[in-house]
């Protein structure tokens, strides 16, 4: 009897730990409207899947935007590749998101256009600017906001950076480089300069195009989305080098635009996001121990699914679906990892960034 009340007593506080409301933060292109908001924050209820509008900022092209882990600062890029690119700084509050200020990554008049991805790390934001391939850094001052250009690393014409990310043991960031076919390794170091001269760290197949990747929770696997080739590509992770164990075709579509790439929450699962062609998120079951996949289903979403998010239960994933003007929300089977339409929809112009506070 005592068993069954814990049980029925752990079972309840999951519930209602679960049906807490979260906060969305969503960045949209705004090229084509100025009028409209780039950045907006939302109110989200996992229990039913219903949203509401919370709070809008009137910046300009922030199409991949990040939270900081206590959820009171936020940075996004500014995408533009005409000497107005950058990054903003934000406030956070429960139902606020308010505009600190703004940097630019060429000051100079010079250097990578089209920021698309951003990282925090450590006390300062770096950018993953595609056109003209670069590395943009800047620090980050106490109240959030951003300090004038640090440091910048440009790799030249044919050069696409497109996400950097921590490596698991914290001594690293890697960026893909997809005009390149590189992931590029930075040594993290302490000081006025977080990241050291690159180094190459893998070399991907040629014309694969290496957009976004994700580690395995337990660090040994990193899982690489190749955009051009619509490649999935495990690789084992250890001190710093990258092995390819698997490769195979992400999707059928042959879209030449894959996107986005995440785990469920418990590891089993991984979605990756597919446009221009047969638009849709493909799902694969993990095997946790070779780092190996294989294909679970594919779901046909909204036109161009660029980014999308994994509520931290598991239940729900929400698609920003560019050329829909919507974020779609799916619900995920718990057995199968496979989507099932909700036909629930947060109405948004050309939304391309989606994350769950």
């Amino acid at each position: 009897m005592r068993k069954t009340f814990l049980s029925f007593l752990l079972f309840s506080i999951v519930c209602c730990a679960s049906a807490q409301p979260l906060r969305i933060l969503a960045g949209c292109y705004n090229d084509d409207a100025p009028a409209l908001p780039g950045a907006v924050l939302l109110r989200f209820n996992p229990s039913d899947g219903g949203t509401e509008q919370l709070a809008a900022a009137a910046v300009r092209n922030p199409s991949f935007i990040i939270p900081s882990t206590d959820g009171r600062l936020a940075w996004s890029v500014c995408e533009f590749h005409d000497g107005t690119q950058g990054a903003y700084a934000y406030s956070l509050t429960a139902d606020g998101l308010e505009p600190l200020g703004f940097q630019s990554n060429c000051p100079d008049g010079t250097g990578g256009g089209d920021p698309c991805n951003i990282l925090y790390l450590a006390g300062f934001i770096l950018t993953a600017d595609y056109t003209g391939g670069a590395v943009s850094v800047f620090p980050v001052g106490p109240d959030g906001n951003l300090g004038p250009l640090r440091q910048r690393f440009d790799f030249g014409e044919g050069s696409h950076i497109h996400c950097c990310a921590v490596s698991p043991d914290g001594r690293y960031v890697l960026a893909s480089d997809l005009g390149c076919d590189l992931i590029r390794r930075f040594p993290i170091q302490a000081g006025e300069l977080p990241v050291g001269e690159p180094e190459i760290a893998y070399r991907a197949t040629p014309g694969s195009g290496p957009r976004h990747f994700v580690f395995s929770a337990d660090g040994r696997f990193c899982y690489l989305l190749g955009e051009l080739g619509d490649t999935l590509t495990v690789l084992r992770y250890e001190d710093g080098a990258l092995t390819p164990v698997q490769e195979l075709k992400a999707y059928r579509g042959r879209g030449k635009g894959s996107a986005d790439i995440h785990f469920s929450p418990d590891g089993r699962f991984l979605y990756t996001s597919h446009r221009l062609r047969r638009d849709g998120i493909a799902t694969f079951r993990v095997d946790p121990q070779s780092g190996k996949v294989r294909r679970a289903g594919f779901h046909r979403t909204g036109t161009h699914p660029r980014n999308f998010a994994i509520t931290p239960d598991g239940r729900w994933l929400l698609c920003a679906c560019r050329d829909a003007d919507a974020i779609e929300l799916y619900a995920i089977r718990p057995r199968s990892g496979r989507l099932r339409r909700t036909g629930r929809v947060i109405p948004l112009h050309r939304p391309v960034c989606v994350q769950v506070l």
